[in-house]
């Protein structure tokens, strides 16, 4: 019979191998992995990997511009309604301001 002392050292040095197996391991499956999805789907790699093709970047790209023109065609309207909104707040504030407010000299000899 052969006597194997559990020490606290050994069970750290077991769990450090065995946590090395298991991350090797997982490396070579995800490696493995994705070269058999390259070799029989590459569908499904392009889904893992982010990868896109040339023409799928070109409608993403005209997609973008069309939304870009038709923001820029909405700009004027947009700058319309902010300068009466102006117009708006200032007529408001005109109308806040008591009027012995308005009408005191400002001193400017202080």
């Amino acid at each position: 019979m052969k006597q194997i002392k559990i020490t606290g050292r050994t069970m750290i040095k077991l769990a450090i191998l065995s946590f090395s197996v298991f991350i090797l391991i997982g490396i070579g499956i995800h490696f493995l992995g994705f070269r058999v999805a390259i070799r029989f789907s590459p569908e499904m790699t392009k889904e893992m990997g982010g990868v896109i093709t040339r023409k799928e970047l070109d409608e993403i790209e005209a997609t973008y511009r069309e939304k870009l023109q038709t923001l820029q065609r909405q700009l004027p309207l947009i700058e319309s309604k902010i300068s009466s909104l102006s117009k708006l707040k200032d007529q408001f504030s005109e109308l806040a301001t008591p009027t012995p407010t308005k009408t005191k000299p400002q001193n400017t000899d202080n």
